[in-house]
């Protein structure tokens, strides 16, 4: 994921990884002209810094067609300034181990915890 420079500070502006930058929705679900719901068309969104990739829907923003509820569509979730380790329940995965669609509840979708 190509990442461009922003002038706000603790932001990050990336590529959609909803719409993989083409500000269209790449599902075509409304139509094959609707804009991306997730940066509005504009194929480039601001995410906070330190980031990682997503675990739920491993960085594409998506689960089946619907937008990821842990990213926000953006396939990174913002890392926390205290140590983290990963998830006991999923183990990394971010999905809930009786449905793979849902986030884990222990750690909301992201793969790690913090250390306590």
């Amino acid at each position: 994921m190509p990442k461009l420079t922003t002038k706000r500070t603790g932001m990050e502006e990336v590529t959609c990884s909803f719409c993989g930058g083409t500000g269209k929705d790449p599902f075509g679900i409304m139509s094959w002209m609707s804009t991306c719901c997730v940066c509005g068309g504009k194929g480039v969104v601001l995410v906070r810094t330190p980031n990682t990739r997503c675990a739920h829907c491993n960085g594409t923003g998506a689960i089946k067609t619907l937008t990821c509820t842990v990213c926000m569509g953006t396939g990174l979730v913002p890392l926390p300034s205290e140590p983290t380790t990963m998830c006991p329940e999923c183990h990394g995965s971010g999905d809930d181990e009786s449905v793979s669609s849902m986030a884990c509840l222990k750690c909301r979708g992201r793969g790690f915890v913090i250390k306590s």
